[in-house]
C-alpha cells in the first residue's frame, strides 16, 4: 500500500470543531510475522473489488485483518486502498472525520487531476454528500475504502451516509469491509443484484496445505497425519493455529503435541473467553456453556439442558454469524460447537459444582432416552452417576446400542462406577462396556467386560441367563468391531444358544 495513508494528517476540520486523528488507524497495520501469502483468497479480494461491496465476516481470530492489511498493502490499485480502522466509542462525527480524510489521503492529486473532494462537515450535510458523491462519480478510477471492524458501528445512522455514496457515486467508490457480524448496512440490496462478495468462515479456514506453509513459516516438522490433525482440532482457525505453531516449536516431539493441543490451554482459553465469550450476552453464554454437556444439540435439546425457552433462537442467533458454532442442514438444526470451544467449555463444565454438573448430564439423559438415542441417554446416565437408569438402558434397549462401525468419542469417557457397584449390579458393567462399544473404544469396552463376567459368576437363575445373553452381545460387537470374523462367528452360537 502506498504511504498516504500513514502521513495522513493528525486532525480534521469539520465545522468549526477540529478533531484530531491517529494516522495509524489511517493505515493497514502489518501483517503478524511470519507472513503467510493466501493466494486464493487475495485473488477473491481481487474479484470482490470489482463490485461495490466486499464483506469479509468472521468471529474474532479468523485472520480478517490479516488478509485485509495483506491485500491492501499489495495492492497495485491506482489510487491504493484508502484505509479506516474503526474504534468502538466512535461517534458519528469521529467516524465520519476518519473516512473523509481516508479519502482525502488517497484522492488528493490522484491521477485524475481533479484535486481534493469536497470535505463535508462532520456529521456531513445531505448536500455535502451529494457534493462527495458527485466527485467521486465523476472520477475515471474508482477509489477502493477498507473499513476495517466495522462492526463497531452499531449505529445504523452512522452508516447511512455512507450507504448513501455507495449508492450514488456511481461504482467509483467501492467497499471492503471487515466484522465480526454483519454491519447495519443494507446488504440484502447487493446480494440481491449479485454485487456483494462475501468471505465467511469457511473460506477463511486454512487448508490442509496452508496449515503445512505456517507450520514450514514456524519451523515446526510435523508429519502431513499430523498436519491434517492439527487442521481438525483447529477447525482452521487461524488464531488457534498461531498458537498451536508456537507451542509445538517449543516440543521435542511436536507430532505427539499435537494430539494434546486443546482449547483449554492458557493461551488459547485467555483469547477464547476475552474475545469469543467475553462479548456475548450473559444468557448465551449460559447457553453455550451448559450445551457443551452434549456434543451437538438441536433446539430441544437445549431447552431441555438448559432450562430456557429462548436457547433454540440464542444458539441459531450465534449460528447465524459463524466460525465457533455450526449449524447442519437437517430439520429441525443440529448445532455443534467449534472442537477448541467446546474443549474450553467442557472445562468449564467440570467446575461447576457436582450436584449442579449431575443434573445436566440426567437433563440430557431423560431427553435423549425420549427421543429415541438410546445410546447418548446410555453415555449421560453413566456420565451423571444414575447407576439404575443406566443399567435399565442396557436391559431395555440393548438392541438399539449394537454399533456398526466406530463412532467418534464425544469428549471424555464417563467416570467409571465405584467397584462396589459392579458388584452389586454387575449389569452396569455390562451398561459401561456396550457405551464404550459405541464409542469405538474397543479397549475399554473389553476391560469393561471382563469386569462385568468377573462380577456376574454368582447371578440367580434367570436373571444369570438374561447376563450371559447380554454379555454375549457385547462380545459379539467387540469381534465385529476389531474384524475378528472367527469370533463373530463363534459369539453369534452363543448367543444363539442363550
Amino acid at each position: 500500500m502506498g504511504t498516504g495513508s500513514a502521513g495522513a494528517a493528525r486532525a480534521y476540520r469539520g465545522g468549526a470543531e477540529e478533531i484530531p486523528l491517529l494516522a495509524s488507524r489511517l493505515a493497514a497495520p502489518a501483517p503478524p510475522e511470519p507472513v503467510l501469502v493466501r493466494p486464493r483468497l487475495l485473488d477473491r479480494l481481487d474479484q470482490g473489488a470489482a463490485g461495490p461491496v466486499t464483506l469479509v465476516s468472521a468471529p474474532a481470530g479468523w485472520g480478517k485483518t490479516t488478509l485485509l492489511a495483506s491485500w491492501a498493502r499489495a495492492s497495485r490499485a491506482e489510487p491504493p486502498p484508502a484505509w479506516v480502522s474503526v474504534e468502538d466509542g466512535d461517534t458519528r462525527e469521529r467516524f465520519w472525520a476518519y473516512l473523509a480524510a481516508a479519502l482525502r489521503s488517497v484522492v488528493a492529486g490522484g491521477p485524475d487531476g481533479r484535486g481534493e473532494p469536497p470535505v463535508p462537515d462532520v456529521p456531513p450535510r445531505p448536500d455535502q454528500l451529494e457534493l462527495l458523491a458527485a466527485a467521486l462519480a465523476a472520477r475515471e478510477r474508482p477509489v477502493l475504502l477498507v473499513l476495517d471492524d466495522l462492526h463497531r458501528i452499531g449505529d445504523p445512522g452512522q452508516l447511512a451516509g455512507l450507504e448513501f455514496l455507495l449508492r450514488h457515486a456511481e461504482g467509483r467508490l467501492r467497499l471492503v469491509a471487515g466484522a465480526r457480524a454483519e454491519p447495519a448496512l443494507a446488504l440484502h440490496r447487493w446480494r440481491l443484484a449479485g454485487e456483494l462478495t462475501e468471505i465467511g468462515p469457511a473460506e477463511l479456514a486454512f487448508t490442509d496445505d496452508e496449515v503445512a506453509d505456517l507450520l514450514v513459516a514456524h519451523a515446526v516438522p510435523v508429519p502431513a497425519t499430523a498436519v491434517h490433525r492439527l487442521r481438525e482440532r483447529t477447525g482452521g482457525w487461524a488464531a488457534g493455529l498461531r498458537f498451536a505453531a508456537l507451542a509445538l516449536r517449543a516440543q521435542a516431539d511436536p507430532a505427539r503435541a499435537v494430539e494434546r493441543f486443546g482449547g483449554d490451554q492458557p493461551d488459547v482459553a485467555g483469547y477464547l473467553r476475552d474475545e469469543v465469550l467475553g462479548p456475548l450476552e450473559p444468557g448465551a453464554r449460559d447457553v453455550l456453556r451448559r450445551s457443551a454437556v452434549a456434543a451437538a444439540v438441536c433446539a430441544d435439546l437445549a431447552e431441555a439442558v438448559t432450562g430456557r425457552a429462548d436457547a433454540g433462537q440464542l444458539l441459531a442467533d450465534l449460528a447465524r454469524v459463524g466460525g465457533f458454532l455450526e449449524q447442519d442442514g437437517d430439520s429441525p438444526p443440529w448445532y455443534r460447537c467449534h472442537p477448541l470451544l467446546a474443549d474450553l467449555l467442557r472445562d468449564e463444565l467440570g467446575r461447576l459444582p457436582a450436584d449442579e454438573l449431575r443434573d445436566l448430564h440426567l437433563r440430557a439423559a431423560g431427553w435423549y432416552a425420549g427421543n429415541g438415542r438410546p445410546a447418548e441417554a446410555l453415555r449421560h446416565a453413566l456420565a451423571g452417576g444414575e447407576w439404575n437408569r443406566a443399567t435399565e438402558l442396557l436391559i431395555a434397549r440393548w438392541p438399539e446400542l449394537v454399533p456398526y462401525q466406530r463412532d467418534v468419542p464425544a469428549g471424555p469417557p464417563p467416570a467409571a462406577p465405584p467397584a462396589e457397584a459392579v458388584r452389586r449390579d454387575p449389569e452396569l458393567a455390562l451398561a459401561c462396556a456396550a457405551e464404550r462399544a459405541y464409542a469405538g473404544d474397543v479397549d475399554a469396552a473389553a476391560g469393561h467386560l471382563r469386569d462385568a463376567v468377573a462380577a456376574g459368576r454368582d447371578l440367580p437363575a434367570p436373571r444369570r441367563d438374561r447376563f450371559r445373553r447380554l454379555a454375549t452381545a457385547v462380545e459379539l460387537t467387540l469381534a465385529r468391531l476389531t474384524g475378528d470374523h472367527d469370533e463373530v462367528r463363534r459369539a453369534a452360537v452363543r448367543l444363539l444358544a442363550t
